[in-house]
């Protein structure tokens, strides 16, 4: 297939719907497009499998009753059945909702009332267990198709199971010229799907985006970046959350190789077996990687240790060169060969040896980080955006970089900013709205199709965007003063010993902060962890969280200094809640989990309060 690298030129206008990819992809020949593993083994399949595939999956969910417009769940962790169920959905018209794989039975039962999905594609026997548990209650609800082999457990008595290998080979009464020419006239206003937000602040709100929604983001939201011929990405977040399925379009729209890992757990290991080019994640998967890299050498003897300092350094001097893609001076571009031979070139082969760009986004990612990737001649462009906005609304790119920013607005979107500092976005991948949540959607998205990103932040005098903080998380103190959190949290999430920060104080006198340890690099620094509980509260243990408060605090204006903290044992997961599936800290949940120990927190005397001074009897 040609290169499709220059993008929306006048031989290639750009989508017109989604279901231009299928077509696409019918196209795109016998290189391998999608891999997985299975049976220990990687396998592949090309493009054109995905589109035979998807388009007897559609077939099937025509001749089973499913009607253009009806909505069916997909609840898979990402594989290539997710996108074959995905281009099915689309090529019959129907809309699907993803759902996390990694939502408890209430969650999905919440999703599936009130999307008011027909059936469900599901990956596994262990998620057809939990519509089990809510099969009675959702009338609604027809019939589930498991991806794997069925297993011991069936299927609620009032869901229909359907077959997954028989719908891979159904056959269509529709000619494939017909199927093509219906495919091409896909009405650009249809809705594609309804992704339920991950719900931060409260219950989770369907999302409906249609075909041009997405298309306006997947055409503009890739120009200027330059996809090679042999790009390989590595697929680490769920297809289920909006980035993850804009990239996974995107894969198809360059013809990337598109791989996906087996889990979270075995990323590394996946790294270095596929070597990929491209990744695209969060910032706290490249936060473990970094600290774990500043554990191992702080336990490596003096002279190595010094030798990384001064790799840092001179990855800190190239940073800026390579964000400007301009050849370094000579003696820098000498330092950094030496640099790379001793430091750089042997850590980037843990990521496989061949990763040469990333794109992040989800929360800040903090210069030190940036730097530390640019170090290894990784580049790494931070990037912003919602569901709500297809996703993308902003991005760092080539020709148009600055660290700490989220980048320059796509072309084809407008942003202002509202008087208290809210990001307002309008333009074509906007959403149409909360499904039938009428109020909640006025309150988004006002009569000039301005959306209220629920973001506070501020655009610099050249076009790039800074986000500083959740609207919702401002924290207000009893003395008036609010304080952005995230940006405090942010830099102490860049000390080595810290994996997870939350502050508090909203209401209170003064600020402070929740802190999860990082317990690894603790037992390499030789202090002894083993009851994580117990250490939380020993003097030594203290007295290093206490320094990194304070290394912090010389940063901050006298009213967002924090006065006290608290170490946490256990860390926060997505199954306990205080985690969304995307990875986002539920800040209220974790508050509403400590609410005592904060409390108990707040009644100590704060170690900086000035003693109470006895009262004096008047002088007479």
């Amino acid at each position: 297939m040609a290169s499709r690298k220059h993008w929306n030129s006048p031989r290639n206008p750009g989508l017109n719907s989604l279901n231009d990819l299928l077509l696409w992809a019918r196209e795109d020949g016998a290189a391998p497009r999608l891999g997985w593993k299975a049976n220990g083994a990687w396998t592949t399949m090309t493009a054109a499998g995905l589109y035979r595939r998807a388009r007897s999956v559609a077939a099937a969910l025509a001749a089973g009753g499913v009607a253009p417009g009806a909505r069916v769940a997909i609840l898979s962790e990402s594989r290539p059945e997710w996108l074959i169920a995905d281009f099915g959905c689309l090529a019959a018209g129907v809309i699907d909702v993803p759902i996390y794989p990694t939502l408890t039975a209430a969650q999905i039962s919440h999703i599936l009332h009130d999307s008011g999905a027909c059936g469900v594609f599901a990956s596994s026997r262990e998620q057809v267990a939990k519509l089990c548990e809510i099969g009675g209650d959702l009338p609604g609800l027809r019939w589930v198709c498991c991806f794997d082999a069925t297993g011991a457990t069936a299927p609620a008595p009032t869901l229909r199971e359907w077959d997954w290998p028989t719908l891979l080979v159904a056959e269509s009464t529709e000619s494939e010229t017909h199927f093509i020419e219906r495919m091409r006239a896909t009405p650009p206003e249809r809705v594609a799907t309804l992704i339920y937000t991950s719900g931060t602040t409260g219950a989770p709100k369907g999302v409906v985006l249609t075909h041009a929604n997405l298309c306006a983001n997947l055409d503009v939201s890739v120009l200027e970046f330059d996809f090679g011929e042999r790009e390989r990405r590595l697929s680490i977040l769920p297809l289920s959350h909006i980035t993850e399925r804009h990239v996974a379009y995107v894969d198809l729209m360059f013809g990337d190789e598109l791989y996906f890992a087996e889990s979270l757990d075995q990323v590394a290991a996946n790294l270095i077996e596929l070597q990929p080019t491209f990744l695209v994640s969060v910032p706290r998967l490249f936060e473990k990687v970094a600290a774990g890299v500043k554990a191992q050498v702080a336990a490596r003897p003096r002279a190595a240790r010094a030798i990384f300092a001064w790799a840092r350094r001179v990855g800190s001097e190239l940073a800026p060169w390579r964000l400007r893609g301009a050849p370094p001076p000579l003696g820098l571009r000498v330092r950094a060969a030496v640099a790379n031979r001793l430091v750089w070139g042997q850590l980037k082969a843990r990521l496989g040896g061949r990763l040469n760009k990333i794109i992040s986004g989800g929360a800040p990612l903090g210069r030190d980080l940036t730097e530390f990737l640019l170090s290894m001649d990784v580049m790494v462009d931070e990037g912003y955006g919602l569901t709500e906005t297809s996703p993308v609304v902003a991005l760092n790119r080539p020709g148009a970089r600055r660290p700490g920013s989220i980048g320059k607005p796509l072309a084809n979107l407008e942003v202002r900013f509202a008087e208290d500092g809210e990001l307002l976005v309008r333009g074509p991948s906007v959403f149409q709205g909360y499904y039938q949540m009428p109020e909640a959607t006025a309150a988004a998205l006002d009569g000039a199709g301005w959306f209220h990103t629920g973001d506070i932040g501020r655009q610099d005098a050249e076009g790039f965007l800074y986000i500083t903080d959740r609207k919702k998380d401002l924290i207000k103190t009893s003395g008036g003063k609010f304080i952005a959190p995230q940006p405090i949290e942010a830099q102490l999430k860049a000390s080595l010993y810290v994996a997870e920060a939350v502050v508090v104080g909203d209401g209170r006198h003064f600020a402070s902060v929740l802190l999860v340890p990082n317990w690894d690099a603790l037992a390499q620094r030789g202090l002894d962890c083993g009851d994580r509980a117990a250490a939380c509260v020993r003097a030594d243990v203290r007295a290093l969280f206490q320094a990194e408060i304070d290394r912090v605090n010389a940063h901050l204006a006298r009213f967002e200094t924090l006065k006290k903290f608290l170490l946490l044992a256990e860390e926060f997961t997505v199954a306990s809640g205080e985690l969304t599936p995307t990875i986002k800290v539920r800040r209220r949940t974790v508050e509403a989990r400590y609410r005592a120990a904060i409390d108990a927190l707040y009644a100590e005397p704060r170690p900086d309060a000035e003693p109470t001074l006895p009262v004096l009897p008047r002088c007479r």
